[in-house]
């Protein structure tokens, strides 16, 4: 059986600049290498004309979003894709900036027929210039939630201070995801959708602490810290006993882990209310610890850092 075909979800607010990067990204295939599906609220697309020159199959589903009223239209879209005679490398998903994520993703993960399709990455596009105006919508919140990467677009037109303050907003609301600037449709330390995508490693930074007075949604980013090892057991009872009864409020779980006993970096994924786990690099001579992001709304904060500590190694 092939590979599943590979889907990325590029999202973000009304006026973000995801058009211009999606065309940006598709100029470094050949024609065929990419499709993509445009959602526009509208009956009219307007997106899908501006993209449609640079690929040979663009699919537009307009007049309903396709995280709910059109979910269906997407996962058919997307089967027939997949099931094509020469299928793409890769397809491309950039929904409305009213659309909430969840659904889509959902469908996604569902992997249609015969686990045709799987997702490979979110990539969320934040406007550096109103950043905080953005962030006072709910929805906008939840795009920079589900995100494995953002990419804070306008960076030229704002000053270091007000870049700084923006980078640790979309910190505040996801620590997993990693941060990338962009200017005029592009990223300029990582051009290309491949060498974007590339950047996600097995690596996460040390939590730091944030006041919570910053943090004014209910959408809520949990970040755990570990020096050390975790005992295996006692993890998967932690999945079971905290992480699941949270489930239907989780957005993503990314987590580094060294566990008692396992030579490789076992890294946690999840989408939604699915979780994965895999085997990432060797640890080697490098200290082994753990860190774990659970990015929701109505999270018990308390209950995931008493739940995760207690998962130590002794």
């Amino acid at each position: 059986m092939s590979a599943p075909l590979a889907v990325t979800v590029v999202t973000g607010f009304l006026g973000a600049g995801k058009t211009t990067l999606v065309n940006r990204w598709l100029a470094d295939f050949a024609r065929g290498e990419v499709a993509v599906i445009v959602n526009e609220l509208g009956r009219v697309g307007i997106d899908g004309e501006l993209l449609a020159t640079r690929v040979q199959t663009l699919v537009e589903i307009t007049g309903g979003c396709i995280c709910c009223a059109s979910h269906a239209e997407l996962v058919r879209a997307l089967d027939g894709l997949a099931a094509a005679p020469v299928p793409p490398r890769r397809v491309l998903i950039e929904t409305s900036g009213a659309a909430s994520p969840a659904g889509v993703l959902r469908a996604i993960a569902g992997g249609g027929r015969d686990d045709a399709f799987a997702l490979d990455g979110v990539i969320t596009v934040v406007d550096a210039a109103r950043v905080d105006a953005v962030c006072r919508h709910e929805l906008a919140i939840e795009q920079i939630g589900f995100a494995d990467l953002v990419v804070l677009s306008r960076v030229d037109t704002v000053d270091a201070d007000a870049l700084a303050h923006a980078s640790e907003l979309i910190a505040t609301h996801n620590g997993a995801a990693v941060c990338h600037r962009g200017t005029h449709g592009l990223v300029p330390a990582h051009p290309s959708l491949e060498s974007l995508l590339a950047t996600r490693s097995d690596e996460m930074p040390l939590p730091r602490e944030r006041p919570r007075a910053a943090i004014t949604h209910v959408y809520d980013s949990v970040s755990l810290s570990l020096e050390g090892e975790l005992d295996g057991d006692r993890f998967a009872d932690f999945v079971e006993s905290v992480l699941a009864p949270q489930s239907g409020r989780l957005f993503r779980t990314k987590g580094i882990l060294a566990i008692q006993g396992v030579d490789a970096r076992m890294i946690l994924q999840g989408v939604a209310d699915t979780v994965a786990l895999d085997f990432g690099a060797p640890w080697g001579e490098q200290p082994r610890r753990c860190r774990l992001v659970v990015v929701g709304y109505a999270l018990d904060r308390a209950a995931l850092a008493a739940g995760f500590a207690a998962c130590a190694a002794r």
